[in-house]
């Protein structure tokens, strides 16, 4: 570890120990560079919390709650850090609107109260754990001021799920895929409603609402009884590979890593062995994760509106004017990075500037009407090649 004169800035090495999970926290961080790991130790095995990028605070309920680490920290990469004291987080903190300082306070409290339980046992009784954080949550939630409430997006829908996720992890020693079992068997139970928002189901924003505050412990601790029983509450530890599920749902493997590359498959159903993955992460070239390398495609075997790649700029040009500032909207609102600069690249600068204004005034597109405008492109494209349609 190396310390920088400018302000309180310390630096550490990849691999390199932050503080470890039972010390004493007098300060938290800020991330000014790289990346830091959360972990918790349990039964000998290592268990990965959360990964931290630039401008992400940690160990900050250690030092307000006046309880040890709760977790371990780790550079995942040379990093800086810079050092926040008890007196900067309080300073933080009252700069921020009374109904999340007062959440905050909750957490605080909360976690003083959980400083002596033993961790394995805290484990075992997750989903009850998670139950009375998305309860404490929701109070906070729905007693916002109005001008509070305007200033959270979508906050009619309820807790947007990846800020709940963060909330309950920093308190309990559970995993993402433990907080989406928890929340997928209170609403099978009615309990609370899950909703998406945003283009493609798959990766959209997914928000949680309680059904009835005044009943919902009380209902899930009743439930969890009855669960707990039959062992409905165990994550499930059944995989099964990409072959397989080809084969449990009559498809070709193909076609499933086209629905991946679409984002039309859940994100949470994706997991990987650790070690392998890494392992074999490190031995592809430097950039092999920072672009994809796309099989070049005849005209005839276009698909869609990300397949213009493989398209000279005078036919782009020529299809694209036939299609008008309207359907350019929306073509450019479903295209991937590469194909969207293609789009723009083949448009005058005014033109350009038309079509993506008047695609964000629109917000996202219509799936149905975004295929059909896409097939409407290719098909236009095959029809200048002299391609058969």
């Amino acid at each position: 570890m190396t310390t920088k004169s400018d302000q309180n800035i310390k630096s550490y090495f990849k691999g390199q120990s932050i503080y470890k999970e039972g010390q004493k926290g007098t300060v938290a961080y800020m991330i000014r560079k790289g990346s830091v790991t959360l972990y918790r130790s349990a039964n000998g095995k290592r268990i990965v919390l959360d990964k931290l990028e630039r401008g992400e605070i940690f160990g900050e309920m250690s030092v307000l709650s006046k309880v040890d680490r709760t977790e371990s920290a780790e550079a995942a990469e040379f990093c800086d850090l810079m050092l926040l004291t008890e007196q900067v987080i309080q300073a933080m903190i009252e700069r921020c609107p009374k109904t999340i300082q007062h959440l905050t306070k909750l957490l605080i409290k909360r976690v003083r109260k959980a400083g002596d339980i033993n961790p394995n046992k805290t484990h075992k009784n997750s989903f009850l754990s998670i139950c009375r954080i998305l309860e404490m949550a929701h109070r906070c939630h729905i007693s916002m001021q109005t001008a509070e409430a305007k200033r959270i997006p979508n906050h009619k829908m309820g807790i947007a799920i990846p800020d709940l996720s963060k909330q309950i992890k920093n308190i309990l020693l559970v995993t993402q895929l433990e907080i989406d079992s928890a929340l997928d068997q209170l609403a099978a139970l009615k309990l609370v409603t899950l909703t998406s928002h945003g283009p493609g189901k798959a990766f959209a924003e997914r928000y949680v609402k309680v059904n009835d505050l005044e009943t919902f412990f009380q209902v899930a601790s009743n439930l969890h009884k009855e669960l707990s029983k039959s062992n409905a509450l165990e994550p499930e530890l059944e995989y099964i590979d990409i072959h397989d599920l080809a084969a449990e749902v009559e498809a070709q493997t193909d076609v499933l890593y086209k629905k991946m590359a679409n984002m039309e498959i859940p994100e949470t159903l994706f997991f990987f062995h650790k070690g392998a993955a890494l392992t074999w992460a490190k031995d592809q070239e430097e950039d092999f994760f920072k672009r994809v390398k796309r099989k070049k495609k005849k005209i005839s075997d276009l698909e869609d509106v990300n397949d213009i790649v493989f398209v000279d700029n005078a036919t782009c040009k020529e299809a694209f004017a036939k299609l008008g500032y309207y359907k350019l909207g929306v073509l450019l609102s479903v295209a991937d990075g590469e194909s969207r600069e293609k789009i723009l690249g083949n448009l005058s600068k005014k033109i350009a500037q038309i079509v993506q204004d008047e695609a964000k005034e629109r917000g996202p597109a219509n799936p149905a009407e975004a295929e059909d405008v896409s097939d409407e492109l290719i098909e236009l494209i095959k029809i200048s090649k002299g391609v058969a349609v």
